[in-house]
């Protein structure tokens, strides 16, 4: 092979497994809908043929730039109108975009408006057929997976009964039988989960874990957020048609909530409404919050930097620097430890009253001795006005603003992530 062409044709086979990775990818993904305010506006629209006109332009989706790679799970969340559902049906196909891209790699299952793909004066199994064969399969593959779908299904006499009869939890029923059957390299859900029994619920619940296991892409709109946080690790907060986060979804989750805290009081969406921030941390870092306070710095005292190495059983040293308005009455920061999935381990809320100068900045010292597990571990730092435990405004997060990397212990009598205090003594 010519010597020249080799960077080439190694550049060309990277993108190639690049490509492979991605399961699902959009770019400036927008949809437009005309809306008329007579129906003979419809009419002109269609004589006048763009010379003039007839409606105005509802965007229910702008500027969407997603990429999912194979094996993830992602959240989809929003409040109602916010694009959720449109984001869905175009990546799904049954949709067109008004203008941008989306590029789908795998089989494609679609869970969305109850009963898409099916034919109401049809019988249960007729449908199943057709939807497979929607879904791309032959009569020959659905017809040996027929089986398992009856099974899960559990609509008994009533598979033989045309669709019309059913009721919505038999519709979903059958309709998520046949797309957790066909073994789909991407799943996509929009809220099918919110009907059935609570039987049925986790028999779809079990099914979607061991997909997931089996390495399925799965794409998840629900307002039920333990459940976005239980299944997925990323999540997508759209609101009015845009993207306004994207991060864990345990974070997004927060940022969600504390939205819909600042919409049901006045007050504080006037003065302290929380937004989107600048990340100090790395790339998997996320901030948001209110203006009224910012972490500046944060550093390891070993390194001065943002990231460090240690030891299992090494004390870990952090310190920050920040700003808090004096119109906070009762500022808190907390300290969270995360692993390398940015699931929580733990932390702790501290009061800064007596802390914060009277210029409103801080500098503290947070010192962790935990015993790990060797791997990477990310801190998170939030400035909160803090009423009760459980309830708060964040001023400040700043997630993964540090991170470090744990030696793997020599010997270790531990099991999991992290050295429990567990004694054993003898029973006499």
């Amino acid at each position: 092979m010519n010597s020249s062409a080799e960077p080439l044709t190694r550049s060309l086979a990277a993108a190639g497994a690049a490509e492979r990775m991605i399961a699902i990818e959009t770019a400036g993904l927008s949809k437009a809908y005309h809306l008329y305010e007579r129906p003979q506006d419809r009419l002109w629209q269609t004589l006048f043929r763009g010379r003039r006109q007839f409606y105005r332009e509802f965007w229910a989706l702008r500027d969407i730039d997603l990429s999912v790679r194979r094996g993830e799970t992602v959240g989809i969340i929003g409040r109602n109108g916010s694009g959720k559902s449109t984001l869905l049906q175009l990546i799904a196909g049954t949709l067109s975009p008004t203008r941008g891209t989306v590029a789908v790699h795998g089989r494609l299952a679609a869970l969305l408006e109850l009963g898409t793909g099916f034919n109401p004066e049809f019988a249960g199994r007729e449908n199943v057929f057709l939807y497979g064969a929607i879904l791309g399969l032959s009569r020959e593959e659905i017809a040996e997976r027929l089986d398992a779908i009856v099974e899960f299904a559990g609509i008994g006499p009533f598979l033989d009964q045309p669709v019309k009869t059913y009721s919505s939890g038999m519709l979903i029923r059958l309709a998520f039988a046949v797309s957790v059957n066909i073994d789909p390299e991407i799943l996509i859900v929009d809220e099918a989960l919110a009907v059935g029994d609570a039987a049925f619920q986790f028999k779809c619940l079990r099914r979607l874990e061991r997909l997931i296991e089996n390495g399925t892409t799965l794409l998840f709109v629900s307002h039920d957020l333990g459940m976005v946080k239980a299944f997925c690790e990323r999540a997508i907060y759209l609101t009015g048609g845009a993207m306004r986060a994207a991060g864990t979804s345990g974070e997004i989750a927060e940022l969600y909530m504390a939205d819909v805290k600042a919409e049901e009081q006045d007050e504080m969406r006037r003065s302290a409404a929380v937004r989107v921030k600048p990340a100090i941390g790395d790339s998997r870092g996320i901030a948001f919050g209110t203006d009224q306070g910012h972490i500046r710095a944060v550093r390891f005292a070993a390194t001065g930097q943002a990231q460090a190495l240690f030891e299992s059983g090494d004390p870990v040293v952090v310190e920050v620097e920040g700003d808090i308005s004096a119109d906070v009455p009762d500022p808190s920061i907390s300290l969270i430890l995360c692993d390398h999935r940015m699931i929580e381990i733990g932390g702790r809320f501290f009061p800064l009253n007596g802390i914060r100068r009277t210029d409103g900045s801080f500098a503290v010292r947070f010192t962790l001795r935990p015993r790990l597990a060797g791997g990477q571990y990310y801190l998170t730092l939030r400035i909160e006005q803090r009423t009760i435990d459980g309830n708060l405004v964040p001023i400040d997060k700043q997630v993964a603003a540090a991170n470090f990397v744990v030696l793997k212990p020599a010997q270790t009598r531990f099991m999991g992530i992290t050295d429990l205090p567990i004694e054993l003594e003898p029973l006499l």
